[in-house]
């Protein structure tokens, strides 16, 4: 009788790990173990969850002793397109495939953590009556749908109260009656919550939600559903939705597409959620959709080039008639003696009619907390985090100084600790110290703060969010979180305060991001049938973004002429390189050492190394590289070399110094 050949397996571990991996299996697991197998493994003394991406004869030329495979978990397997697209995440945004299942796999990286599901989801077939169309509505409809068929990117640029969602919620009906599925993403939870009971009023339990605050249990019930590919569903949910196991994925909507909450910045894999779901369309041969009042340059050049359908929703579902815009000039306000504080009397007055009339106000100011800074009277002294190069900012209602990069925080005081003397001071004003002012200004008024602060509790959003939409809130103080696709049906005023420092942000696209922001804004102003007012105070009332804003001059083809002459997407392809260290000199000659072999790997084009702006996060110290490669067929093969050519650099020299590599970055 012959000896039957051993078998060896192909592993992916949810590790930062390069090089195959591979083990054995045991014969007795040999009828349970395909491709795609979720399998518990041995490694460095430690069990892990793996999932199985080969099998094979020999295990690729390793010389040294193999461990066998433990055991099996009792899952269903990853699919081939999974796989495919793991792939494609860890070779385009430059990171390990083990990274990236860690990504997808995020509670079941280790077998003892495996979550308590709750009972199965069992579906009705009651479906809703869907929102009527309009007529223009109807014609954005028919031509995405060519688009489809044209086996194109649709990007539907619908202003603000357009009704785009009505036409995702038609084209997510069409699919799921065809037994398709839908991903339906939008950027932030706050914005899922809302859209979730209109949708669910449509789907009913054909929704499903999938973001980080849901609980762990509902996650993995979502997950094991979704891995059954047995009924179709509507997903709504945030960029890591992309990672769930999709089996007959028809349609992908990417809402708010130009929104940079779609990036993830860390940990890896630092993927761009928009752009990596047009390449997940493509494996499941799924139609995408990607739509926004104020589509990013990059999407309305791909459109521009013919690489996407663009399709225009230039008015609005309810009539409504575009915003009053008012810019008012605080240079000379103030030389007037017509500013009280940080507000102008303008403002006041209108805010003032506004809730007089029984409508509602929204300040708008993008920085949290009571104040940025607080300073020493008598020394000048700007208290700082010991372990970032940040000021500390200040919580009035915590009575705390906290960092908002490491969550270092200690008690406030007034006594300065470098001079000793009582002279500890606010300055500036963030949404905490507003809403005071605010309090004290309109002692009447119903008032409520939503920030990163208040909405730390799913409940207290939550309350927020319905009390305003119930008009139980005159006024609502907020941040950028509340810019993006809410629909208040009383709110008639925003107010922007300190606009300006969305433009100081030293960033090639803080133009391109500061018009968006503005026309976001202005959209959640005068919904339906009322025309609404957004009242902006800068002290830059020349700049071009206020000037394209109000309508008086073109800015998109200018942004687009000036990123092509001086080399920046989408003309180039940007992937930048941060170093960081606790030690200031090892990591300075690693720097230049990746200075001098750049050129080598093929990089004609970089800057570096430098400080960023802020070069000092949780104790370590940090330089950084911008590479631009061209937008050829030269730049994947390059970006290998990159990374292939850093983790020889930190396992034989530097191994302290830590390097992440961010493609497309924002």
């Amino acid at each position: 009788m012959s000896e039957i050949p051993a078998l060896f397996s192909k592993v992916i571990l949810p590790l930062k790990i390069r090089g195959d991996i591979y083990y054995i299996v045991p014969e007795h697991l040999a009828g349970d173990i395909k491709k795609g197998s979720r399998v518990i493994v041995n490694f460095a003394n430690r069990e892990y969850s793996a999932v199985i991406s080969d099998l094979c004869v020999s295990p690729g030329g390793f010389k040294g002793s193999l461990k066998e495979i433990l055991s099996v978990l009792p899952s269903h397997p990853v699919q081939s397109g999974e796989l495919e697209f793991w792939h494609w995440i860890s070779e385009y945004y430059m990171c390990t495939i083990g990274e990236v299942y860690k990504a997808a796999y995020p509670n079941n990286s280790s077998p003892e953590k495996q979550a308590r599901t709750k009972k199965e989801i069992v579906y009705t077939d009651k479906e809703n009556v869907l929102p009527s169309l309009s007529k223009e509505q109807n014609e954005a409809f028919t031509l995405i749908n060519e688009a489809f068929a044209n086996k194109k990117v649709a990007l539907l640029n619908g202003v603000t109260g357009s009704g785009k969602t009505e036409i995702y919620i038609h084209l997510a009906s069409e699919q799921i009656k065809r037994g398709m599925s839908v991903l339906y993403m939008v950027p932030e939870i706050a914005l899922s919550r809302q859209l979730s009971t209109r949708l669910a009023k449509i789907f009913g339990n054909r929704l499903l939600i999938y973001h980080s605050r849901e609980s762990t249990g509902e996650r993995k019930r979502v997950h094991n559903f979704i891995s059954k590919g047995e009924e179709p569903y509507i997903i709504l949910g945030l960029r890591s939705s992309l990672f769930l196991p999709f089996r007959n994925l028809g349609l992908i909507i990417v809402d708010e597409e130009h929104d940079a909450s779609y990036k993830q910045t860390d940990p890896a894999p630092r993927y761009n959620a928009r752009d990596s779901a047009i390449m997940l369309a493509g494996i499941h041969q799924a139609r995408i959709l990607l739509g926004s009042a104020t589509p990013s340059l990059e999407s309305l050049f791909n459109a521009f080039s013919n690489r996407y359908s663009l399709i225009e929703l230039k008015g609005k579902f309810f009539g409504a008639i575009p915003p009053v815009i008012e810019i008012i000039d605080t240079i000379r306000e103030s030389k007037r003696g017509r500013m009280e504080g940080v507000f102008s009397t303008a403002m006041l007055k209108s805010i003032e009619d506004t809730i007089a009339a029984g409508e509602q106000v929204l300040i708008f100011r993008n920085r949290r907390s009571y104040s940025p800074i607080v300073q020493c009277l008598y020394c000048g002294d700007i208290p700082k985090c010991p372990h970032c190069n940040v000021s500390l900012s200040y919580h009035k209602s915590r009575e705390e100084l906290r960092c908002h990069y490491c969550d270092h925080h200690v008690r406030f005081s007034t006594i300065c600790s470098k001079c000793g003397k009582p002279g500890l001071k606010d300055r500036g004003t963030g949404t905490e110290k507003i809403e005071e002012l605010v309090k004290l200004r309109f002692p009447l008024a119903r008032i409520d703060r939503f920030d990163f602060e208040t909405t730390r509790s799913k409940l207290r959003e939550n309350r927020i969010l319905k009390d305003f939409a119930q008009h139980k809130l005159d006024i609502l103080v907020g941040t950028q979180m509340i810019s993006k696709g809410f629909d208040f049906e009383n709110l008639s005023l925003i107010c922007l305060l300190q606009a300006d420092s969305m433009l100081a942000i030293q960033d090639f696209r803080a133009n391109e991001r500061a018009l968006q922001l503005l026309t976001q804004l202005s959209g959640r102003a005068g919904r339906k049938y009322k025309q609404g007012k957004i009242i902006i105070q800068t002290a830059q009332a020349e700049h071009p973004v206020y000037k394209s804003f109000v309508g008086e001059q073109e800015t998109i083809s200018d942004l687009l002429d000036e990123r092509k002459e001086f080399d920046y997407p989408p003309f180039v392809r940007l992937i930048k390189i941060t170093l960081s260290c606790t030690d200031r000199n090892k990591l300075k000659l690693a720097a230049s050492k990746l200075a001098d072999l750049l050129a080598d790997w093929g990089v004609k084009e970089f800057s570096g190394p430098f400080s960023p702006l802020i070069d000092r996060l949780r104790g370590e110290y940090m330089l950084q590289f911008w590479l631009k490669l061209p937008k050829d067929n030269t730049a994947p093969a390059i970006k290998k070399i990159i990374t292939q050519g850093i983790d020889k650099l930190i396992i034989k020299e530097y191994s302290s110094v830590k390097i992440s590599l961010d493609a497309d970055p924002l």
